[in-house]
């Protein structure tokens, strides 16, 4: 018997007599129950987007002494348009920046690619170890730059949800210039990889319409997912199954209509797992679980309501003002990402320079996670270029 077979029996016979009265309430995580500063207070809805809700300046479990840590939260949107509160962290050095122009601000956004909600990078800054793979954060911060962390899967943590996550890094970076008025002038390149590739992707499609005051110099990503539609070939029923159902999940968090697809399997499921973090979720795949094996329905992907949803969180429809380079592991190179096409960045990459916009494409060696490391030379050169093109180097 398979590993998918034997959880199947598991579940089947765990089913519940009957349904949950909120499907969708089922599978949300469970709040924060250790720390008040992550639940967001009532009557956020008269603040405007980016407004500071509260702050605090602290340290990490793990000593940064020569950094200075401040944590905020901000009011923002999420996917449906209404207020949603989100957190973020700001990492200072605490040596004087002795370049030319203001200290530059990093907003590095971390592949959180979990579903629990202490798996967040603040929570996890002050009260566990911060996951940051590749591990890029120290390099920004030895090169003075302000490091700005936004929790960019929101308060529902809808791990791969676009629209949440530009808001939420877009706002976050509203919020810091009231937390540190120093950096106010500052210029901003975005990065990130993987799922923090996502919130980076959105960040600079967004700016334009949603956060024109924001000063974006540039965004860069890497092993960008850009077309949930791609990785059903990819990932669907291989060892990367785990995370594309919470990926799925996650979209199910902040589209309250495609918990219709989830069959009585799937919730279940959803309930154990809703408080997971990476890594049990990664090997989760080791099941090669497929997503419709779970569904309401024979081909869940085929309905009215996945097109909507997938159309929704594929980039594109609007051009970033700022610069942006993507890096993606390609055969061209060595390897390549077997499970983010390349051909899915090279298609977003020509459908923004057609609408004007200025993309970079820096093909690099490695599949998936070597593409990760590969990458860091041309991601460091190229965000110290969009600095100093903005006056600070």
């Amino acid at each position: 018997m398979t590993l998918f077979g034997v959880l199947d029996r598991v579940l089947t016979k765990r089913l519940p007599l009957e349904p949950p009265d909120d499907p969708h309430a089922a599978i949300l995580p469970t709040p924060i129950g250790n720390d008040a500063f992550f639940l967001t207070p009532p009557g956020i809805e008269d603040l405007a987007p980016g407004a500071v809700i509260r702050q605090r300046t602290t340290r990490g479990l793990v000593p940064r002494p020569r950094t200075a840590l401040h944590q905020f939260m901000v009011r923002s949107t999420d996917a449906r348009g209404l207020p949603a509160g989100v957190t973020a962290s700001l990492l200072i050095p605490k040596r004087p920046w002795t370049g030319r122009g203001p200290r530059p601000v990093v907003a590095h956004n971390v592949a959180i690619d979990s579903l629990g909600a202490k798996s967040t990078p603040s929570y996890r800054l002050v009260h566990g170890v911060g996951a940051d793979l590749p591990p890029v954060m120290p390099l920004w911060l030895a090169r003075g730059y302000a490091v700005l962390v936004a929790d960019h899967q929101g308060p529902r943590m809808s791990y791969s949800e676009g629209t949440m996550a530009g808001h939420a890094v877009l706002d976050s970076l509203r919020g810091m210039t009231v937390v540190a008025p120093e950096l106010a002038d500052s210029p901003v390149v975005a990065y990130g990889y993987s799922g923090g590739a996502i919130a980076t992707t959105w960040t600079a499609q967004l700016h334009p319409r949603y956060a024109p005051d924001v000063r974006l110099a540039g965004a860069v990503a890497g092993g960008t997912p850009t077309d949930f539609s791609m990785l059903l070939d990819t990932m669907n029923g291989t060892v990367a199954a785990g995370l594309l159902g919470a990926a799925s999940m996650g979209l199910a968090r902040e589209h309250p209509e495609m918990v219709e697809l989830f069959g009585p399997k799937a919730l279940l499921l959803a309930s154990w797992v809703k408080d997971m973090s990476v890594l049990p979720l990664a090997l989760g795949g080791l099941a090669r679980m497929r997503i419709e094996d779970l569904a309401s329905e024979p081909d869940p992907f085929d309905s009215d309501i996945a097109r909507r949803v997938i159309a929704a969180n594929r980039p594109g429809a609007d051009a970033p003002s700022a610069p942006v380079a993507f890096f993606h592991g390609s055969a061209s190179k060595w390897i390549g990402d077997r499970f983010i096409p390349e051909a899915g960045v090279t298609a977003l990459i020509e459908q923004w320079r057609s609408k004007g916009a200025n993309v970079h494409y820096e093909p690099v060696a490695g599949d998936h996670f070597i593409g990760a490391m590969t990458g860091l030379p041309f991601v460091l050169r190229w965000t110290a270029e969009q600095f100093a093109v903005h006056g600070s180097s």
